[in-house]
């Protein structure tokens, strides 16, 4: 009788490990809740406020600027996001060919594709697209995120 109550004891103990579940996937990566500087290479400098909820999974609201936002899915690990920049490309002023061609210049929408890792801070923009007549030269950034609120 004791080998029975010993054996039907063990396999219930044993067994309680499977039926736990695993904590889910979110409840390892920090809250991103807060104003944070924005800072990438070329020297443009932006403030982001972000807002992060993760039910069931975990997505960045971020706020750009009045009225000016987007939201990045947490995916493998990193918040990640395509988007269009409404003023991502200046174009200068010139004239240019034999007839004066001239271009005004301006601010003209890119779209990009945008990832950053909320433990590091640090990410990366590809430039992916814009109908600026002046193309885009520079189809890559590496930015810093630092908490400052």
């Amino acid at each position: 009788m004791r080998i029975t109550t010993f054996v039907a004891a063990t396999a219930v103990f044993a067994g309680a490990g499977f039926c736990t579940t695993a904590p889910p996937v979110w409840a390892e990566v920090p809250a991103m809740d807060g104003v944070y500087t924005y800072a990438d290479e070329d020297g443009i400098v932006a403030t982001w406020t972000i807002n992060t909820t993760c039910t069931p999974h975990c997505v960045a609201h971020v706020t750009t600027a009045p009225g000016q936002g987007f939201d990045a899915a947490l995916v493998d690990g990193r918040y990640s996001v395509t988007r269009t920049v409404p003023e991502g490309a200046l174009c200068p002023a010139f004239t240019a060919g034999a007839n004066g061609a001239s271009d005004e210049g301006g601010l003209h929408p890119v779209t990009v594709y945008q990832w950053w890792d909320p433990l590091t801070l640090s990410g990366e923009v590809d430039f992916l697209h814009s109908p600026a007549p002046c193309g885009l030269a520079d189809r890559h950034d590496r930015f810093t995120l630092t908490k400052v609120g």
